[in-house]
């Protein structure tokens, strides 16, 4: 009923007063067509309905009410009907009615008023329990299903309540683990900063304390926790309880500890490395040192704290320009990209050295600096003797070419007799071979450019190249074997042009080309707008150069063809045999 009362009272003012007029309007029409028997007797119904609008629409209401059924109760005094009164008695009665409905409606609207306060109360007061409950609730499934151990702890140490994951961690079931206290679980070695955290915060001098502490589990097994401690306190500021939040971080402390390790056989490998080696950060920090670097350099570890100290010691008035080379490194070395460079550095003692240095860029680390890593070697020695290797293989080329011309004098003794036409083109030959084992010796016998290899065979017609002869292909490199071969083919072939064919007039022309494709490496040479050609009628030592040496030296085939327009040599052979 009372809830009713609250909805009804809560709205607008006017309609309220309006519906206290239309019970007003009822009352009266109600009594009009009936006699008045007993003096008040209309009042009796007014009454009623002043006490209900009160009493259910409010004190506006009520009030309004009362003024109106006293103007409406006029209606019933002599003169009937009218709005006047002839009676001073009947004056008086209308208004003490007035006045007793007035109070009546105060009296009614308090005592309805303090019924709705206290609904309201209780009300208010069940919704404060439910929340109480729900908040109760929630903190029981918040405490019982966290992710990390929750435990309250007496201040005397002992567990005063426990959740799962607390016992998972220890080991222990909740009922047994009540029994102990916190001293009883935890590490020997670790125990004394624990209480030590423990007795400060119990004392009042610290709010909280986190701390990373072994535990000792049932079964015996050692485990890592970090421990986070807050309190409760009573309303005199004395400790009510402990909250105890622990974590197991044993896997944390495994991966830490394989960190360490890992570190230290890194640093154990670069400090002992038979190179040079050296650690530092983008800060130019040198954060280490292998003793191969201190040895070689003569410099001590306390001599080279950062990269500037060991540019001023190393590239003494060249300090600078390294130093910025190096920073260089430092700023654009984003990626994992290798450096290298040889360069020549100055001893402690005053030795000048060439060292030949690798640097590369290495993960960041997790405070943001960036380490790199600097392998170096002196090649000292080893250019020293590259530079002789060089000088000797001149000397070889030197002694082969003397070596061609003692072969070269004795085939002029042995064939003095013959025709001389026959010891030029046996010298040419002879210079042809050395051309090539110029050109092999200069490429230290690791082949031989095509295109090197055709512009030394027509050398002596190194004029028309590029207007009468043609020379392209791509860049390929023939082994010593085909080089010698061909070449001597090429020197054939082009001394047979410059005597009977394209190259013996002024409009012939040669095209020297080759290509490589699906494993088969291809050369041709083809003569054009030279003196009518035709087979030799006899085969000579040019012709068994030209077809049958090259053929069995790279195992290809060779086409001879004396057309028409002029000389067409065409070579195939695997790739595998001749590059």
């Amino acid at each position: 009923m009372l809830r009713w009362i609250t909805l009804a009272r809560s709205w607008h003012v006017l309609v309220r007063i309006a519906i206290a007029t239309i019970a007003v309007a009822a009352t009266t029409g109600l009594q009009l067509p009936v006699e008045i028997v007993f003096p008040g007797q209309p009042f009796l119904l007014y009454f009623v309905a002043v006490v209900a609008s009160a009493s259910v629409l409010g004190r506006t209401a009520g009030f309004v009410a009362v003024a109106e059924t006293s103007i409406a109760s006029l209606l019933f005094f002599d003169p009937g009907y009218s709005l006047k009164v002839t009676h001073t008695v009947d004056l008086l009665a209308i208004e003490m009615y007035a006045v007793i409905a007035a109070l009546t409606v105060e009296a009614f609207c308090r005592v309805v008023d303090t019924a709705i306060s206290v609904e309201a109360r209780l009300a208010d007061s069940e919704v404060q329990l439910g929340l109480t409950r729900n908040s109760e609730a929630r903190f029981r499934a918040t405490f019982d299903n966290a992710a990390v151990g929750i435990a309250h702890v007496a201040p005397d140490g002992r567990w005063l309540r426990v959740n799962e994951p607390l016992c998972r961690i220890l080991g222990y079931p909740a009922d047994e683990l009540l029994t102990k206290s916190f001293r009883d679980v935890t590490y020997p070695d670790d125990l004394a900063a624990d209480l030590a955290k423990f007795e400060l915060m119990r004392e009042g001098k610290i709010g909280s304390y986190e701390v990373e502490k072994r535990d000792l589990r049932k079964d015996g097994a050692i485990i890592w926790c970090r421990k986070t401690v807050g309190s409760v306190r009573k309303g005199d500021g004395s400790i009510d309880y402990f909250v105890s939040v622990i974590e197991d971080i044993s896997a944390r402390k495994q991966a830490e500890k394989q960190l360490r390790e890992n570190e230290e056989r890194f640093r154990s490998s670069l400090l002992h490395s038979p190179l040079p080696i050296s650690l530092f950060d983008d800060r130019e920090q040198i954060l280490a040192v292998s003793r191969s670097w201190l040895e070689q350099s003569g410099y001590s570890r306390e001599e080279l704290p950062r990269l500037e100290d060991w540019t001023l010691r190393a590239y003494g008035e060249r300090s600078g320009e390294m130093l910025e080379r190096l920073r260089k490194i430092l700023i654009i070395s984003t990626e994992p990209e290798v450096r290298s460079a040889e360069l020549m550095i100055r001893t402690k003692d005053g030795r000048e050295r060439l060292w030949s240095f690798v640097t590369s860029p290495q993960a960041t680390q997790s405070d943001g600096r960036r380490l790199f890593v600097c392998v170096a070697q002196d090649v000292t020695d080893r250019k020293a003797h590259e530079e002789q290797i060089h000088l000797l293989m001149g000397e070889i080329s030197h002694r082969a070419r003397n070596m061609l011309s003692l072969v070269q004098a004795i085939a002029r003794q042995t064939a003095a007799r013959e025709p001389e036409g026959f010891i030029e083109r046996f010298t040419e030959r002879i210079q042809a071979l050395a051309a090539n084992q110029d050109l092999l010796v200069r490429n230290e016998w690791q082949g031989v450019d095509v295109e090197e290899l055709v512009r030394a065979q027509l050398a002596h017609f190194a004029d028309l190249v590029g207007s009468r002869i043609t020379v392209h292909g791509p860049k390929l490199r023939l082994n010593a074997a085909a080089a010698q071969a061909i070449g001597l083919a090429l020197h054939e072939l082009a001394t047979n042009a410059g005597k009977y064919g394209a190259l013996s007039v002024d409009v012939g022309c040669v095209d020297v080309s080759w290509r490589f494709d699906d494993g088969i490496f291809a050369t041709n040479w083809i003569e054009r707008n030279g003196p009518p050609v035709s087979p030799p009628k006899r085969q000579g030592f040019g012709t068994t150069v030209v077809e049958s040496m090259v053929k069995q030296t790279v195992g290809g085939d060779v086409q001879l063809d004396y057309a028409p327009s002029g000389l067409v040599w065409r070579l195939t052979c695997p790739a595998t045999n001749a590059l």
